[in-house]
């Protein structure tokens, strides 16, 4: 049901003349829309104001009525731009590339073969991607629609070029990302723009494990688990690839039912007994009995992220909630293999990894989770600059939204 005083109070405030980006998160259990000026090219990012709203679960009519009431609110002249993040639920990105023979090797690229390679591209990337993607988002694969591609590299004959025109070449291989969405959401949320005021739309956990794997300077494959209330997402990047690999029903609550269960108490009185461990409250014998139970719950966080990775890389713990404070311990990291490396995803490691700026203006609230917005706009910052292979491919796009 539509929140009306969380509406209000968004429609009240808006300010449309300093920022230049509107970034609308729907991530598993939250809607926040944040208004920021971003310089992408010195990476200096001025949150300005951000609303956060508490969902049950992800509602299309609900999304979709919020969001339509925001955009009616920005001026037409206005230089704001929009940027989709969305849960998993909702549209899966995925960072691939597609090899082409050309028949006709001897002959020059030009822009009509350029173009007929991008399709090409675009067209096998989805009608492969499709089936297995529907599955995942749980629809029909009629469902499915790509509503954002991004063309990020490409080799001619195994060499990478900025701009592939000019050269004869008898292979061709496009490094691309696409992400595909709920038909009736995206449809949706498209047909109230005007001016295509939409500039990126991506799946949140997927552009924040790419952004960590590209940022980072290892090489070995690099594991994102996300952290909800009832649920781990788990994403695996590596040099040109990333997969969303799956989800558990494993969560924040777990640690406070295990709490509940080994005490027999209700739900507030077991947070309550997490918090004072936290503080370093309790006794000795308190504190170690808390952290033993916390550290089983900790090992089946573990298995379940392993279960669905290879043996080695490095693991980011992204929690969307207030993780205990063993999370940052030797005894936690000792549950995984020992082929991983495991560190807790905050935001100053992620503002060090992204080389971001970021500070807050006095009317601004904390951020849910910085990490999936400040990914987007890393991605961005670091998007090849190429308006004729840009067109093609967004021509495209428009397409296969059809």
């Amino acid at each position: 049901m539509l929140d009306l005083k969380f509406l209000k109070g968004i429609l009240d405030k808006l300010t449309v003349k300093k920022p230049n980006f509107l970034v609308i998160e729907v991530i598993d259990h939250y809607l926040q829309i944040t208004e920021l000026r971003a310089d992408l090219i010195d990476k200096n990012i001025t949150v300005y104001k951000n609303w956060i709203k508490e969902i049950d679960k992800i509602e299309s009519d609900y999304l979709l009525h919020v969001i339509k009431k925001v955009i009616k609110k920005i001026p037409k002249r206005s230089e704001l731009e929009i940027i989709l993040n969305l849960d998993s639920n909702l549209a899966t990105t995925i960072y691939s590339s597609v090899s082409l023979v050309r028949p006709k090797p001897k002959e020059i690229i030009d822009e009509a073969d350029l173009d007929n390679l991008i399709s090409q591209a675009i067209w096998r990337f989805f009608d492969k991607q499709r089936p297995k993607t529907a599955k995942k988002m749980g629809i029909e694969e009629i469902d499915v629609v790509l509503s954002d591609v991004r063309i990020r590299g490409i080799k001619v004959d195994g060499h990478r070029v900025v701009n592939p025109l000019g050269f004869k070449a008898r292979s061709v291989e496009i490094y691309l990302s696409e992400t595909y969405a709920v038909r009736d959401f995206i449809k949706g949320v498209k047909e109230m723009m005007l001016d295509n005021k939409i500039i990126f739309i991506s799946e949140a956990g997927a552009t924040l494990s790419h952004m960590l794997f590209k940022n980072s300077k290892e090489k070995e494959p690099l594991i994102l688990a996300d952290l909800f209330s009832d649920q781990t997402v788990v994403f695996q990047a590596s040099a040109g690839h990333l997969n969303y690999l799956d989800s558990f029903k494993w969560g924040g609550n777990s640690f406070v039912n295990s709490i509940k269960e080994n005490f027999k108490i209700d739900h507030a009185v077991a947070h309550s007994m997490i918090d004072v461990y936290n503080k370093n409250g309790g006794s000795p014998h308190f504190t170690k009995k808390i952290e033993n139970i916390l550290m089983d719950e900790c090992r089946v966080l573990a298995n379940g992220i392993e279960s669905l990775t290879s043996s080695e890389g490095t693991i980011y713990i992204n929690p969307y909630f207030n993780p205990p404070s063993c999370f940052i311990s030797d005894r936690f990291r000792s549950k995984f293999g020992k082929n991983y490396s495991v560190q807790l995803l905050s935001t100053d490691l992620v503002m060090k990894n992204f080389n971001f700026k970021l500070q807050f203006n006095k009317s601004a609230n904390k951020l849910k989770n910085t990490a999936t917005l400040l990914s987007v706009l890393s991605e961005l910052s670091m998007m090849p600059k190429n308006e004729k292979i840009s067109y093609l491919a967004n021509r495209r796009v428009r397409w296969l939204l059809s």
